[in-house]
């Protein structure tokens, strides 16, 4: 699933990007203590995408048929439809 928009940004229109780094390890869940925000346009989008990646699936990289861990860099778009 998708970040949340904060519904506070969205009724003031307010769009933005956040640019997220995380590990994804072999089972395809991000390791919480590995979460970086890069980017963030707005400190109540970061706190959107915290929590949406806490629940978030991912494929894990393969090497050799393998899953391994990957870091992963991200970003999530935030805008308001019209």
């Amino acid at each position: 699933a998708a970040p949340r928009y904060p519904e506070t940004l969205r009724a003031a229109g307010v769009e933005g990007t956040v640019l997220a780094e995380f590990v994804v390890d072999t089972a395809g869940r991000v390791e919480p203590a590995s979460v970086r925000v890069v980017a963030s346009a707005h400190p109540l989008f970061e706190q959107a995408v915290r929590a949406a990646l806490r629940g978030l699936r991912f494929r894990p990289a393969e090497v050799g048929g393998r899953a391994v861990r990957q870091l992963v860099q991200q970003p999530f778009v935030f805008a308001v439809r019209r």
